[in-house]
């Protein structure tokens, strides 16, 4: 279907058992895994590879390196909306041909979509709809690629969990319900409870929004801790991506849609 011996590929670190399931069970010119087996003692080991069509029209490895971390931003995201307690997936080293290149650039904290990949017609609509079926991460990195609201909130999920970057996500998650016209339903004394805790500077310390108060007596308004609020958001999240994934399989929504 696609080039199998592709040029650029990373060793990857993180979840191997993640990371053997996809090794065995699927192919993507997006976001390919390969590897857990040694061939010459015949048994399983942890060398996992990451390919993907996105590298292979670059002749940099600072611009590979680049588009590496972004696929790699946009898998840890996906990841995080499902479960609080992740291992996340990093770039180890980057091969060219087989061979290991010595540099490792700094990530650069850029926002913009990926877009459709150098593949053609034909196999862009059956990667579509082969991952729709096999798997929601990845089908959320293929749809993030085209569109900047999937790619915002699973940008958001991927960064520092604090009060701080979830106050982003239910800002993001609200507007964008609102532009796009994406129903989500939030649970008003939840929301209540999140912002309590995300606004007042005796809850969450230094997350605090809006720094220390002053208060005469403690805040005995409801609360929510950082596990809480993550399953609180991710709920809302899943609503957003569920309702939005639907209408584009049932041609309600475009695959394309920027900001």
């Amino acid at each position: 279907m696609f080039n199998q011996d592709r040029k650029w590929e990373f060793y990857l670190d993180g979840d191997s058992m993640d990371f053997r399931y996809y090794s065995e069970h699927f192919i993507s010119s997006y976001f390919d895994i390969s590897g857990g087996i040694d061939h010459y003692h015949d048994c399983i080991n942890d060398d996992f590879r990451l390919k993907s069509a996105y590298f292979e029209d670059e002749s940099d490895p600072e611009i590979v390196w680049q588009i590496g971390y972004e696929l790699a931003s946009l898998y840890n995201g996906a990841t995080s909306i499902f479960s609080t307690k992740t291992i996340k997936l990093y770039l180890n080293t980057l091969l060219y041909n087989g061979v290991k290149l010595p540099n490792k650039p700094k990530k650069i904290n850029t926002y913009a979509l990926l877009g459709k990949p150098n593949i053609s017609e034909e196999i862009y609509n059956l990667e579509f709809e082969k991952t729709k079926e096999f798997d929601t991460r990845l089908f959320l990195i293929i749809v993030a690629t085209e569109r900047a609201d999937v790619y915002l909130i699973l940008k958001y999920f991927d960064s520092e969990p604090n009060y701080i970057n979830f106050y982003k996500i239910l800002e993001t998650l609200e507007s964008l319900s609102k532009s796009t016209g994406i129903n989500i339903i939030v649970d008003e004394s939840q929301r209540k409870a999140f912002k309590n805790t995300a606004n007042n500077y005796s809850l969450s310390g230094l997350d605090s929004r809006h720094g220390f108060k002053k208060t005469i007596k403690d805040n005995t308004s409801a609360s929510m801790n950082l596990d809480e609020a993550h399953t609180f958001l991710s709920e809302i999240a899943k609503q957003y991506l569920n309702n939005l994934l639907n209408g584009i399989i049932h041609g309600q929504q475009p695959r394309e849609f920027k900001i």
